[in-house]
């Protein structure tokens, strides 16, 4: 975990801040340059170490970004395939998106697959259109790095291998900007249980998928082009690497599903398998109209210490993408305000509650630690220019509580702290 300890603030000078007459500690009050209780600077040492880690953090970007510029040409190649990976729309199944007299859309539905370890190796959306007839696939790509609470910044993955669904969930709707209505999670036997009911599907395979053998051995599993694909076959033509990347994958997944929603749309019983009401209420709705199918766009950084791809996320590119697909929920393209949140109080899980609470009123989870200390009583949110403000009282009404904190220092890594304190309740 990496933060901007509040042992760095500054007090506030002397000169009077703020106006109203609402009690300090309350929702909806202005700070007070007297009443400003900024938290323990703690030891030297402890801001020292803290320091060094974000720098440490930094100089990993940097090393990462300098690895890209050396392998310019396959980095470009990549990250085209992933912006830019043509996946073309299902067409000719009923109205498409926006059909006159739509209604708002079911709620979006995410899809996991998980290998043997409980490791995601597949992350798909399933977001309904207006009207529920159509809707758009979102297919993310495990590495992508992106904050998990508690942990820092990690492999979108990883957060269900640590912390379930729920923690996965917390984690892509912080990403997203945007909010879920359910999260299944299906291991091989449990996706072949689901897709069983719609038989062997022909699903046009875009590239050969092979794997080699311990004894150097190639073994095709799949020819390129048309192919009968049993329910038995699906958790590994979605799973495998293969000899290719994760931009074979998800060309993969899509023939998968643009195969399974055809079925669907053609026997409406085809999903009978799928035993989350939410999962299956959203295919439902994409099979009878026009499927855009949308990968989130990231560009490679290159590779984990495991061998597994990392990719950055394009911020500017998926906000527009998330505005498109969620219209009902997202209002606005332009970048969230960031927050950080620090645990004062040594709870366990306290950051993923507080976040549950804040990615709902349009902030991002930037940052997540521990405060210099667990003995905070008064939750404190800190904010580091008076023009923030208003991003201060949106976290303090999101949460319930709060005293409002002005720091005289910029700080340009986040716009508000929350210092979580034993007043708290997650219920």
């Amino acid at each position: 975990m990496t933060s901007v300890p509040p042992a760095d603030l500054m007090p506030p000078d002397d000169t009077p801040f703020g106006s109203g007459d609402g009690d300090a500690g309350g929702p909806g009050a202005a700070p007070r340059d007297d009443s400003i209780p900024l938290p323990d600077g703690g030891t030297g040492q402890r801001r020292a170490r803290r320091l060094q880690r974000m720098r440490e953090r930094r100089h990993r970007w940097l090393r990462i970004g300098a690895i890209a510029l050396v392998a310019v040409t396959v980095a470009a190649v990549l990250a085209a395939g992933v912006t830019r990976l043509h996946l073309p729309s299902s067409g000719g199944r009923g109205q498409p998106h926006g059909a006159a007299g739509a209604s708002s859309a079911l709620p979006p539905a995410m899809l996991v697959q998980s290998d043997g370890a409980g490791r995601a190796v597949s992350i798909v959306v399933v977001a309904p259109a207006p009207g529920n007839r159509g809707g758009s696939l979102v297919y993310l790509p495990p590495g992508t790095m992106t904050e998990i609470p508690s942990l820092g910044l990690e492999p979108v993955g990883l957060a269900l291998e640590v912390g379930g669904a729920d923690r996965l969930k917390s984690t892509v709707e912080n990403l997203f900007g945007a909010t879920l209505g359910s999260v299944t999670v299906l291991g091989a036997d449990q996706l072949v249980a689901a897709v069983r009911p719609a038989g062997t599907l022909r699903v046009t395979i875009p590239r050969r998928v092979a794997q080699v053998a311990d004894n150097g051995q190639v073994q095709v599993l799949f020819e390129q082009g048309p192919a009968q694909v049993a329910p038995e076959q699906v958790p590994t033509l979605l799973a495998l690497r293969g000899q290719g990347s994760d931009l074979d994958r998800l060309a993969r997944q899509q023939a998968f599903f643009d195969a399974w929603l055809g079925r669907i749309h053609d026997n409406p019983g085809a999903d009978a398998g799928v035993t989350q009401p939410g999962l299956r209420a959203a295919l439902d709705a994409l099979a009878k109209g026009t499927v855009e199918p949308r990968v989130a766009p990231v560009e490679e950084l290159g590779r984990g210490e495991d061998g597994t791809e990392q990719y950055k996320v394009q911020e500017a590119d998926l906000a527009a993408m998330v505005a498109a697909v969620f219209p009902g929920q997202v209002r606005s393209t332009a970048p969230r305000p960031q927050v950080q949140i620090l645990n004062g109080t040594g709870a366990l899980e306290l950051d993923v509650k507080v976040a549950a609470r804040l990615v709902p009123a349009g902030v991002e989870v930037k940052l997540t630690g521990n405060a210099s200390s667990f003995d905070y009583t008064e939750t404190q949110i800190v904010f580091y220019d008076p023009a923030k403000q208003s991003v201060a009282e949106r976290v303090q009404r999101a949460l319930g509580l709060g005293r409002l904190v002005l720091s005289r220092r910029p700080l340009d890594v986040v716009d508000v702290t929350v210092i979580v304190g034993k007043d708290f309740r997650s219920g």
